[in-house]
């Protein structure tokens, strides 16, 4: 599990993060949680969004948009 893994890192780093568990999501399953939504749509095989006190299933970034999470 990790929380906000995004956060105070720079591009490079996050690139190298993103693909460290792009890697490791092969062997495992793996939790993330940040704020930073668009690093997890890239490395995400599920995501979802806890909006309004109910857990939703996601299919794209448009969706997160929809929920009232962010806007795009």
């Amino acid at each position: 599990m990790l929380d906000e893994p995004f956060t105070h890192l720079n591009p490079i780093q996050i690139k190298k993060v993103k693909e460290l568990l792009l890697e490791e999501k092969q062997n495992k399953g793996i939790l993330v949680t940040d704020h930073m939504f668009k690093h997890i749509v890239d490395i995400s095989d599920c995501l979802y969004v806890l909006t309004n006190a109910r857990t939703q299933l996601t299919k794209s970034a448009d969706d997160v948009e929809k929920l009232g999470y962010a806007r795009l």
